[in-house]
């Protein structure tokens, strides 16, 4: 665990461990480096996102990574990583900062079911005139028919209605439809 104290007297604290989440080895000159910059990256973060409470979590996930890098490249062990592991941390940080600036916080429960049922009253209303333009653009033969179909008469009973067969009042008004959709 390390400690450090802010300016206002404060302890901030980093759990410092040997392995990361999956059980690899982080390496003693990252950790130290870790150590060495951790007032300043929580200066950095209660700067940037305004507080330094998230700066644990974000080290952690740096050195880590600062880690497993060094270890792919094969570098060897240095007391010189602050640079390295302070430009992982605060390219870790402003991918945090964007995230959190993201998140929109819509109010509790009570405010966003309220925001639900005004959509989907705004929502009805869109599609009635929605269906009402389409009817204005029709034929007035096709217009009833929509309206029929609209009120749940099957196509049966609209071709009765009409004295035609069922295939003949379809086709008419899909061909009708697809004309409206592809004319405007």
């Amino acid at each position: 665990m390390v400690l450090g104290m802010s300016r206002t007297g404060t302890t901030r604290v980093w759990w410092d461990r040997d392995v990361d989440q999956a059980g690899r080895q982080i390496r003693p000159d990252v950790r130290l480096a870790g150590h060495e910059i951790w007032d300043c990256a929580c200066e950095r973060t209660r700067a940037v996102v305004g507080e330094h409470a998230p700066a644990a979590e974000l080290m952690e996930s740096t050195v880590a990574q600062v880690s497993r890098y060094l270890n792919r490249i094969g570098a060897p062990l240095s007391p010189q990583k602050h640079g390295l592991v302070m430009a992982a941390f605060s390219r870790t940080l402003r991918r945090y900062a964007a995230k959190c600036a993201r998140l929109h916080l819509v109010g509790d429960s009570n405010q966003l079911s309220r925001g639900i049922a005004d959509e989907r009253w705004m929502s009805g209303i869109y599609s009635r005139l929605q269906l009402e333009d389409i009817v204005r653009k029709l034929t007035a033969r096709n217009g009833k028919v929509l309206k029929l179909r609209a009120a749940g008469y099957e196509w049966k009973e609209i071709a009765a209605i009409f004295g035609s067969s069922v295939a003949t009042v379809r086709n008419r008004f899909w061909r009708e439809i697809d004309r409206l959709r592809f004319n405007g």
